[in-house]
């Protein structure tokens, strides 16, 4: 490896570790009046199966964006990363942007792998890891914690339902209300 290539790597771990040390801070914090809060959750049935993702957005004004769709095939892990990323991007079309997001989910290998608490990253999961990454550095304050899966009650209800309804992918349920 080229004494260039080297120092690219560096700098891109470099970035990585910062981007970790700042969701890890975020964690700690319990959300202020204009934070929006999410939860996200995604079924496999059986495992692997057929994939259905669930998320619930709740603004700081009442407003509430549900997203409940079939996700194709896959394994538990790949629909928690696809509800998380819908998530992601429920967040990202809310106007004006939120100001701070505080996002729970009950996938501690989704929760840890993009957190970046285990020393070595899920095997297979690379690209929704990049691609959830990549969508967490578009918001300025945000934080990504692990729930027990009795307190996802809501995602989970909206990932079963997605499967429930069969193959036809539903997309985002525009119930915005508030």
């Amino acid at each position: 490896m080229t004494a260039e290539a080297q120092a690219r790597k560096a700098r891109k771990e470099a970035k990585m570790q910062a981007r970790r040390a700042q969701l890890a801070l975020s964690r700690q914090d319990h959300g202020g009046p204009l934070a929006w809060r999410g939860w996200f959750d995604g079924s496999a049935h059986p495992n692997p199966g057929r994939l259905g993702i669930g998320a619930l957005l709740l603004g700081p004004s009442g407003e509430r964006i549900e997203v409940s769709e079939a996700a194709g095939y896959g394994s538990s892990s790949d629909a928690e990363y696809a509800a998380l990323t819908a998530l992601l991007q429920a967040a990202l079309g809310v106007r004006p942007p939120p100001v701070q997001l505080l996002l729970y989910g009950d996938s501690q290998v989704v929760i840890n792998d993009v957190l970046g608490t285990t020393p070595v990253g899920a095997k297979g999961l690379e690209v929704q890891r990049a691609t959830v990454v990549a969508l967490l550095e578009q918001f300025t304050d945000v934080s990504l914690r692990w729930l027990p899966r009795h307190r996802n009650g809501e995602a989970d209800r909206l990932s079963q339902l997605a499967i429930d309804r069969g193959s036809h992918p539903s997309g985002l349920t525009p119930a915005v209300t508030g």
